[in-house]
């Protein structure tokens, strides 16, 4: 008796022997022209990595990654039409394309398709094997807050958090509960991010505002200071320089 494992390994043996030989030399190239495109792509030479990724996929229409490729790069560019047709194709060739209906959620969010831009940002997270799960989750909080629903953009911060602790996704979940009216939450998640990244000035700043709301004035001079102290020419220094002037 043969074993389903077995099976399996001769359909694939089978398989490979009856691929035609000029389409695996077709796919070899394509994947060959993806990768030169993305070493221009890594130099930010747009033109020249948009010309191979263009190469690929005339060699081959079912590489999903030079598609997407093309989609940043449009994305990029601020082609956004563009850049939402290419990840269209590439989810055509692969519906499971995580990735590509995560960038397609980001190019509706650009947009303000607020609606359309969830609905990708959940279909990118129906894929259980997507590696960056975070990543929707954190833009799927930035199109909450966009809306001013704090409560659903804290939700998802917090999730975005369980897969991947980022300081700056703990300074934009501190922000949401502090716009949320959760102050002592928001105080908790901009201390927990100071330690994280101490050096971190809009952490700082964040934290500071939460203090001052807080009641906290002293506390919240203090990290104004702080925040003057690592970014001097930052925009949020100039805010923080406006508070320790009053605050004296």
């Amino acid at each position: 008796m043969i074993r389903p494992f077995t099976v399996v390994l001769a359909l694939f043996l089978t398989a490979c022997v009856s691929t035609p030989a000029n389409k695996v030399d077709n796919v070899k190239m394509a994947e060959g022209y993806y990768m030169k495109g993305v070493s221009y792509l890594q130099k930010k030479n747009y033109e020249l990595a948009v010309v191979e990724f263009q190469r690929s996929i005339q060699t081959d229409k079912k590489n999903k990654n030079a598609y997407f490729a093309l989609g940043s790069v449009s994305e990029t560019m601020n082609k956004l039409a563009d850049a939402e047709r290419y990840y269209e194709a590439a989810i055509d060739i692969d519906p499971n394309f995580a990735e590509a209906h995560n960038a397609r959620g980001v190019v509706y969010s650009r947009q303000e398709r607020w609606q359309d831009a969830l609905k990708a940002f959940n279909k990118a997270l129906e894929n259980k094997l997507y590696t960056t799960p975070h990543v929707a989750y954190y833009n799927m909080a930035h199109v909450y807050m966009a809306q001013k629903n704090y409560d659903k953009a804290i939700e998802a911060y917090r999730d975005s958090k369980r897969f991947a602790n980022y300081d700056q996704t703990i300074y934009e979940l501190g922000t949401a509960l502090f716009e949320a009216g959760k102050v002592k939450e928001s105080i908790s998640e901009f201390r927990e991010g100071v330690s994280l990244s101490p050096s971190n000035a809009y952490i700082r700043y964040g934290l500071a505002l939460a203090l001052l709301k807080d009641g906290n004035k002293k506390a919240a001079l203090a990290e104004f200071k702080k925040t003057v102290e690592l970014a001097p020419q930052s925009e949020v220094a100039k805010k923080a320089k406006d508070y320790i002037t009053t605050l004296r």
